[in-house]
């Protein structure tokens, strides 16, 4: 596990200022890396990943999860159950929404 520092894309106001819709890549390092989001969020309401390079057998299922402005990311292998092992030539673009920071 690593703690990621993604690179901002994009941001889309939704909902008049109250949530947001922030895009985002990263450099996954590890299964289960985590992304702190504190600096975009007040809370997140979803968050999605997906590859867009480097996918082959031991890198080829993400699934991410969030609790308060935190998101990990578990990443796993062709058969969906272990661990990934290799992350070379890897990148992963991050779909969150969530509360504005200060709502």
């Amino acid at each position: 596990m690593a703690a990621l520092t993604p690179t901002l894309v994009a941001t889309i106001d939704e909902g008049g200022g109250t949530y947001k819709k922030c895009i985002f890549t990263l450099t996954p390092q590890a299964d289960g890396d985590t992304i702190d989001l504190s600096t975009y969020f007040s809370s997140i309401i979803k968050a999605s990943a997906y590859l867009t390079a480097g996918l082959d057998a031991n890198l080829t299922l993400l699934i991410p999860s969030y609790s308060g402005t935190t998101v990990t990311i578990a990443q796993k292998k062709a058969d969906g159950a272990t661990s990934a092992s290799d992350w070379t030539g890897a990148s992963i673009t991050m779909e969150v929404i969530g509360l504005a920071q200060g709502v």
